[in-house]
């Protein structure tokens, strides 16, 4: 039997939290890992959500963990479309909370992050949380 336990490093990204203004998650270090799965989890948000009060989740890369650029090519992803802001998902309908949503990332840089977004004001918030997962490690057990 294969043991995927002992292969995936977990990193918390975005410390579970009601979200009410923008956060970026903790920087993601690739180093000795091939792939990054980022995963974020939404609570129902307790503000009505629409086009005008609304989350963006977006992801951004780094070469030095300091320079930060939107990720904006779809074939630095997987399972995701991103747009010119790096967003690879828009959450603007109550339909759309409530949802875990992921993104792998494939690009060259050495970092990666993710960010939500807040557009309108949020008066109660929206629970959010985020780990990303580091698989194909060079050195097993990671």
């Amino acid at each position: 039997m294969r043991d995927l336990h002992s292969n995936l490093g977990v990193v918390q990204s975005l410390d579970p939290a009601v979200t009410t203004a923008t956060r970026v998650g903790a920087t993601i270090d690739r180093q000795g890992f091939e792939s990054v799965e980022h995963i974020i989890s939404l609570g129902m948000s307790g503000d009505t959500l629409s086009p005008s009060v609304s989350l963006s989740l977006q992801l951004e890369e780094s070469d030095d963990g300091s320079n930060w650029s939107p990720v904006v090519n779809d074939s630095d992803v997987l399972g995701a479309h991103v747009d010119g802001g790096g967003a690879f998902a828009l959450i603007d309908d109550g339909a759309e909370d409530g949802q875990a949503y992921a993104v792998g990332y494939v690009g060259d840089a050495r970092y990666c992050r993710v960010q939500v977004s807040v557009a309108g004001t949020h008066t109660n918030g929206t629970p959010v949380a985020a780990v990303a997962l580091l698989g194909h490690g060079t050195v097993k057990p990671v």
